[in-house]
Order: structure tokens, then sequence, then C-alpha cells
């Protein structure tokens, strides 16, 4: 029966990159998607979420650097790409930038052109 192996240290620090920059992705969209959310759902105090719009850049800034360092620790170049922990690690980095593309999609292309 073979043990799993131990995350190395470049994968703990790349699925912490993806979990640091999907939190970043849901902070950049709480400030313009949150208060449409509130008013679409009758929740009206919301509405101070809108305070924090102009740390929208920043956090995309942000949230772009995390997720290519997520990218560069799990991807470059090693002698085996096959531990469990280096998959899940990559699953959830493809996940938090699926969730970053689709947050700041709608942000930068969706919101300004409803109004």
């Amino acid at each position: 029966m073979k043990h799993a192996t131990q995350a190395t240290p470049q994968e703990r620090l790349g699925g912490a990159a993806a979990v640091a920059g999907m939190a970043a992705a849901v902070v950049t969209g709480a400030a313009c998607i949150g208060p449409m959310l509130g008013i679409v759902l009758g929740i009206g105090g919301l509405g101070w979420l809108a305070r924090y719009a102009h740390l929208q850049l920043p956090a995309t800034v942000l949230t772009a650097v995390l997720l290519a360092a997520g990218f560069y620790l799990l991807y470059r170049r090693r002698d085996c790409d096959c531990t469990p922990a280096r998959r899940g690690a990559r699953a959830l980095l493809w996940t938090a930038t699926g969730l970053a593309v689709a947050i700041n999609a709608f942000e930068y292309l969706i919101l300004p052109n409803l109004g």
C-alpha cells in the first residue's frame, strides 16, 4: 500500500498563491458586484461596498501577481510532476484563475456597458 507523499514547499506556496489570488479576486468583485447584487436581491445594506471601488485596479493587479506566482511555482520544470499534492494545487490554481477571469470580465466588460 502506497502512502501519500507530502507536499513540497513549492507545492504549498503554489497552493497558497492560488488561494490568495482567489481571495483577491473575490475582494475585487465585492466592491462592484456586491452593491449590484444587493439591489437585485433587495438587500440595500450592501451599498457600503461601493466606497471601496477605488481599490479595484490595485486588487486586480494583486490578483494577477498572485496567480502568476502560483503558475511559476507549480509549472516550472521538475523531475516528476506526478504527485497528488501538485495535481490538487494545480486544479485549485486553475479554479482560482477561472474565478478571477470571470469576476474581472464582469467588472471591466459588462458593468460599464449596463448604464
